[in-house]
């Protein structure tokens, strides 16, 4: 159950005629947990004009209306976590914007535990999407993995954290009702399950450009700290470590060779402060943690060395490698696939791979 005050910010993110920062107006920068309306009037009619502030004003006295966002609410299984829940995370609440109300589908104590946040763009290497979730995977043992729902880096934290066992926290930049890209529907199955799925939007909001950037404020506010493995020159994932900056959070970067588009942003944040990063033991010696990780299964003769050719050739060719250890190209795709499942080597297309 809700306690009243709870009950008071929900229904005013309920009604859709109130924009962000009438909310905001309302609640007088969020200090009390029942907006004045007497003392906003002007403010809201100048803006809203006189026939919506009306309306809002009786939106928000309607027992009906409430007890109707409640229970759609409930009907698709979203429970609110507001500004004045025991459960709201102190880090967020500390920012210069946090969220009226959480709208959550999950565990919501994970809000309470330690939080990392792993972002970086949609177009990433293949080679960066390995090593995203060999680190994801990592930090699960210490931290709850936050991240977006984005394809590429986003969708890898993801999946290296669950993959690993470990607990995930999802920020949506749109209501629950919408799953964008469409293709991540089970990853958002897997999340929900897992994890948790954050949105500052009613259920019904579609998606819209301009909310994702907005969005990243949220990623920002949960993390003690966060890591941006891609990032081109206008990533999102600049966004979200500029808030970090702000918010006085540790910022983490992979560093890339000259002229890599995909990672000019991460060598920039470097420039400007952000801690290089090459494996795990960069974020634990930041933190004091240990990152121990479980032993690999000891590698065959011939899966060893494959596994060395290919480090040796930075990006290998299948037929050059396998004229290079005398064997035929057939020969080699059970060894590359074991490489690839022990996340020591990663597929980079036209026969190519990499070591990570």
């Amino acid at each position: 159950m809700y306690t009243q005050e709870e009950i008071n910010l929900i229904t005013l993110c309920g009604i859709e005629e109130l924009t962000y920062n009438a909310r905001y107006k309302l609640l007088s920068e969020l200090s009390s947990p029942c907006p004045d309306f007497a003392k906003c009037a002007n403010f809201l009619i100048k803006t809203l004009s006189a026939g919506v502030y009306n309306k809002v004003k009786e939106k928000f006295y309607d027992p009906a209306f409430r007890e109707k966002l409640l229970l759609t609410l409930e009907k698709k299984g979203v429970k609110c976590v507001t500004f004045f829940s025991p459960e709201y995370p102190e880090n967020l609440k500390n920012t210069p914007a946090p969220p009226v109300v959480l709208f959550c589908k999950g565990d919501t104590r994970l809000l309470g535990g330690r939080l990392f946040a792993v972002v970086g763009s949609r177009r990433t290497l293949p080679k960066v999407i390995a090593e995203c979730k060999k680190v994801s995977g990592e930090l699960t043992k210490k931290f709850t993995v936050v991240s977006g729902l984005a394809e590429g880096a986003d969708s890898a934290a993801l999946q290296g954290a669950l993959d690993a066992g470990g607990k995930v926290v999802s920020v949506l930049a749109y209501g629950f009702d919408y799953v964008y890209p469409a293709f991540n529907s089970a990853l958002v199955g897997r999340v929900e399950k897992s994890g948790l799925i954050v949105s500052e939007y009613l259920p019904s909001t579609a998606p819209k450009n301009f909310q994702f950037p907005v969005r990243n404020r949220i990623i920002a506010g949960l993390a003690e700290g966060a890591l941006i493995v891609s990032a081109g020159r206008k990533s999102g994932a600049l966004i979200t470590a500029g808030y970090c900056f702000d918010y006085g959070r540790d910022v983490f970067a992979f560093p890339y060779n000259a002229g890599t588009l995909s990672g000019e942003g991460c060598n920039s944040l470097i420039k400007k402060g952000a801690y290089l990063t090459e494996n795990i033991l960069d974020i634990s010696n930041v933190y004091g943690l240990d990152f121990k990780t479980s032993e690999t299964k000891p590698l065959t003769a011939d899966e060893k060395a494959l596994f060395d050719a290919v480090r040796e050739e930075g990006e290998a060719f299948i037929p050059v490698i396998a004229d290079k250890l005398g064997k035929q190209p057939f020969q080699l795709i059970p060894l590359l696939t074991s490489l690839e499942i022990k996340g020591l080597i990663v597929r980079l297309g036209g026969n190519r791979y990499s070591a990570v």
